[in-house]
């Protein structure tokens, strides 16, 4: 393989008015109201950028905010070759959406991201807030973001987030630097995390056929009431050897 194959979905789910969510898929972004499952092949040159954005739900411009923080992503990340640009990116991208939400109508407008920047030789994990990375190996499943949010009496995190972009005082991105060695990865918004379990996640991700694990993920998403809106991307990425 030496292409980057991804499957990808976002979906307003079951109760929510709009769709907050947003998606970034190299140059292709989403924020679909009603959300259909899209498959697309990428050069394997890096860099190649993915996110997934999740629009701060009850704050006026969630919808925007989600859209403003991607734009400013795909605007910076064309020439990202380290994991110090994926830092000050994110920090450009904050003080983007801080600058929208000085609008006394979208005032308290945030977003969380997380996402991937595929390098070379390597892969930059990256993530402010909730929304989630997960790396997928042989169908073995594991975070690999940091949730930014407050943790309940058993150690679990809740809703509530601790860091946004779009916050006046300065973000403190998460990055972890992976090795190029073929593993996928799954993006997500806590519309997935939230509804699924871990154990229902695994088993989504097993199948080797991206369109099966997705219709596995919406369906198991909906079956458990799609509260809230609802975001995943599933990418294949060469390793380093065999995407040169």
């Amino acid at each position: 393989m030496t292409h980057i194959a991804v499957t990808a979905f976002t979906d307003t789910g079951l109760v929510r008015k709009r769709n907050e969510d947003a998606l970034l898929i190299g140059g292709w972004s989403c924020q679909a109201a009603v959300g259909s499952v899209v498959s697309m092949r990428f050069s394997a040159d890096a860099p190649f950028v993915a996110a997934v954005a999740d629009g701060m739900g009850g704050h006026a411009g969630g919808d925007l905010a989600s859209r403003v923080a991607l734009g400013a992503i795909a605007e910076v990340s064309t020439h990202w070759s380290t994991p110090d640009d994926v830092v000050n990116g994110l920090h450009q991208a904050n003080e983007r959406v801080f600058q929208v939400g000085q609008n006394p109508e979208l005032r308290g407008m945030g977003t969380t991201i997380a996402g991937i920047c595929v390098l070379d030789e390597h892969v930059v994990v990256f993530n402010v807030g909730d929304s989630r990375v997960y790396s997928v190996n042989s169908g073995f499943l594991q975070q690999v973001s940091i949730d930014d949010a407050i943790l309940d009496a058993e150690g679990r995190p809740t809703n509530t987030i601790t860091q946004s972009l779009g916050q006046r005082l300065p973000i403190d991105p998460h990055i972890t630097l992976h090795p190029r060695d073929g593993s996928g990865y799954l993006l997500c918004s806590d519309g997935v995390s939230g509804m699924m379990t871990a154990a229902g996640l695994r088993a989504a991700v097993m199948t080797a056929d991206f369109a099966d694990a997705a219709e596995a993920i919406i369906d198991a998403t909906r079956q458990a009431g799609a509260h809230d809106n609802f975001s995943f991307a599933l990418i294949s990425i060469p390793g380093a050897a065999d995407g040169q």
